[in-house]
């Protein structure tokens, strides 16, 4: 059982595909004896833009309020998870310098002309051509690096290998994989352990093990942890998981975000 649970990936019902408020993901997350959470709700460079600022605006004005609410009870803190920037470095620059973020997760979640991956049919896809596409865009996004931690590293695998059971060689990506871990390394950017695919039929979190020691390695230093919650029942869900594994990789620390500085705390 560990102490410092604190969850740096959840989103509200203002994500697109979030169910609950700001207010009650927190009183949930009290009730888990997390040490607090970060809402991450999402920012997708390639959706409509006037709904995505709307959107983006209620979440962090809802959780600066539920900061106030829950002071010195828990620690509220208000991120964002960008979404597909190399579409778009420009607005999403602009996105970050409107906002006094805590936290800004890095992601891709589509390739170019695609839905995202939850909604794609990969039975008739070539695979190998997406995944490479995948950690070439994933690359440009680190070499740009304007965010505090890469979100879920291994995203289509969840999709392709659970939900379609198509085989993937992973190996044939390693160096491109490589290359985006020692430039996050380089540059002081984490990686997320991000749970969720504990609660699919993937059934292991992402990235693995096997990447998480690889950037260690390499010489990253900060590892950020989030169940990527979309509801109150998944809040906290994995975490000790990802701090066990975090352990095994030849970590002491993992990261929290404030004003976009990362605060070690012991995994203990």
């Amino acid at each position: 059982m560990y102490s410092n649970l604190f969850d740096s990936h959840v989103h509200s019902d203002n994500s697109h595909d979030g169910e609950h408020s700001v207010t009650f993901l927190c009183e949930n997350a009290q009730q888990k004896n997390l040490t607090g959470l970060c809402i991450t709700d999402h920012y997708e460079l390639d959706f409509n833009e006037a709904q995505a600022d709307m959107c983006l605006r209620n979440s962090f004005i809802e959780t600066s309020k539920a900061r106030q609410i829950f002071d010195q009870r828990l620690l509220v803190l208000n991120g964002i998870e960008m979404g597909q920037a190399n579409r778009n470095f420009k607005k999403a620059e602009s996105v970050l310098t409107s906002y006094r973020f805590d936290f800004v997760l890095g992601s891709l979640h589509c390739d170019c002309n695609m839905d995202d991956y939850a909604y794609v049919n990969f039975s008739n896809l070539d695979v190998d051509l997406l995944l490479q596409h995948y950690y070439e865009d994933m690359l440009e996004l680190c070499h740009w690096g304007k965010f505090d931690s890469l979100a879920h590293m291994t995203y289509p695998l969840r999709y392709i290998v659970g939900k379609y059971q198509l085989p993937v060689d992973m190996q044939r990506y390693d160096e491109l994989i490589d290359e985006i871990l020692r430039t996050l390394a380089q540059k002081n950017l984490g990686l997320e352990i991000n749970t969720a695919g504990l609660r699919r039929e993937i059934a292991q979190t992402s990235p693995t093990l096997k990447y998480v020691k690889r950037f260690r390695e390499l010489g990253g230093e900060i590892l950020t942890f989030g169940s990527d919650a979309h509801r109150v029942q998944d809040l906290g869900a994995g975490l000790e998981i990802a701090m066990d594994m975090a352990k095994e990789a030849g970590f002491s620390y993992f990261a929290v975000f404030k004003k976009r500085d990362p605060r070690m705390l012991h995994i203990i």
